[in-house]
């Protein structure tokens, strides 16, 4: 669901995606998703286990970072609608599409951890996180390029706040699961 949420917020984006960008976009995450996993079943517990307890923390940072930046050029782009308008968040970048990949896919690292102690290979499940997350990819920018033009001048805004809300829910999530247990 948060490759999905992303993808919304990349499709809100007001630079023009095309075919390919959005092809690029999809498949980054798709590969991204199911490459963590396989990084988790080779490198085993003690990295799992690690990362597990900060991966959360990374993910709303990468987030925030990325939401806050697409919040900001929305807000100066609106304020300047009338002057050129100011540069903005290129969801294509390899810097921004990277960024975001990790931000999406760091808690499927423990996911392969997992598979490897129940001594269970990685190889289908991977390829079925990546073509699951390269489908909702596809439909997420498909579908924010559609509410984008409803949104018009404040797409990147709601675009930023969706990203800020990701990473908030996913600190969220991992706290009430520590007071839950």
């Amino acid at each position: 669901m948060d490759t999905v949420s992303v993808s919304i917020a990349a499709g809100c984006s007001k630079h023009p995606l095309h075919i390919g960008s959005i092809l690029r976009f999809a498949f980054v995450l798709a590969f991204m998703q199911g490459g963590m996993p396989i990084m988790g079943w080779f490198l085993g517990e003690h990295i799992a286990n690690l990362l597990s307890r900060v991966d959360h923390w990374i993910a709303f940072a990468l987030l925030s970072l990325v939401g806050g930046k697409m919040l900001y050029d929305g807000i100066i782009n609106n304020h300047h609608h009338h002057h050129k308008k100011k540069k903005s968040l290129k969801f294509t970048s390899y810097k921004v599409l990277l960024t975001l990949g990790l931000a999406t896919s760091i808690d499927a690292f423990a996911v392969g951890f997992t598979f490897a102690a129940l001594h269970q290979t990685i190889w289908l499940p991977a390829l079925i996180i990546s073509l699951t997350t390269l489908t909702f990819a596809l439909l997420g920018v498909l579908i924010g390029k559609k509410m984008g033009h409803h949104f018009q001048n404040y797409a990147e805004i709601v675009g930023g706040l969706l990203l800020i809300s990701i990473g908030l829910k996913i600190v969220i999530e991992h706290l009430s699961t520590i007071i839950h247990h």
